[in-house]
């Protein structure tokens, strides 16, 4: 049986996340195109600049991750409060296998602009869905009263920061079902409106 060969991109991606993995300072393009068997110019055909790629770095992990199916999960939810349930179950289970990229975008991010801006395209793709966990929850009359939507999602994505479980569980020692129960606790107490 034959395997499928890797595309380009997939070899420069595969190549970018295995550099990333073992980083300690910032990573050079001409790096890049060498762990993939490319020349540099193969790469930049690929990949426009480095923020382009280190954008598309982000989204190839979560792929590999599964996180669309996850982020289905939350948005197939019947109700807003169960959207927002799954959203921390799904930090609860799949933070753990992020933290070690994160930790070296991190470190990497301080330091180069081109991959602050891919963690930051992650970042707002996540606010962007806790936008839409609240609206749902506002919509179905279960925003707690007196909480401006815009306050309400700020809330939910900090509490379910992947900066707010690494101080929690990988800090703090809490499991992860600790997590998820407490984290839960304290969003439905914060932005929802108790049930009558």
């Amino acid at each position: 049986m034959s395997s499928t060969p890797q595309t380009t991109r997939a070899r420069i991606l595969a190549a970018t996340l295995s550099l990333v993995e073992r980083a300690e300072g910032p990573i050079a393009m001409g790096a890049i195109a060498k762990a993939a068997g490319l020349s540099r110019q193969a790469l930049y055909l690929t990949f426009s600049d480095k923020a382009a790629l280190f954008i598309d770095l982000v989204r190839y992990v979560d792929e590999r991750r599964g996180l669309a199916e996850e982020l289905a999960k939350i948005r197939d939810a019947p109700t807003g409060v169960g959207g927002l349930l799954a959203m921390v179950d799904l930090q609860a289970r799949q933070n753990p296998g992020l933290k070690p990229l994160a930790d070296a975008l991190e470190l990497l991010r301080r330091q180069d602009p081109a991959v602050e801006r891919g963690w930051q395209d992650r970042l707002d793709n996540r606010l962007r869905g806790c936008r839409e966990i609240v609206a749902r929850i506002a919509a179905e009359g279960r925003l707690r009263a007196g909480l401006d939507e815009a306050v309400a999602t700020d809330l939910v994505w900090t509490i379910t920061s992947l900066r707010m479980w690494d101080d929690l569980v990988a800090q703090r020692g809490w499991s992860a079902e600790a997590y998820r129960e407490r984290v839960t606790s304290l969003l439905l107490a914060s932005v929802v409106e108790p049930a009558k």
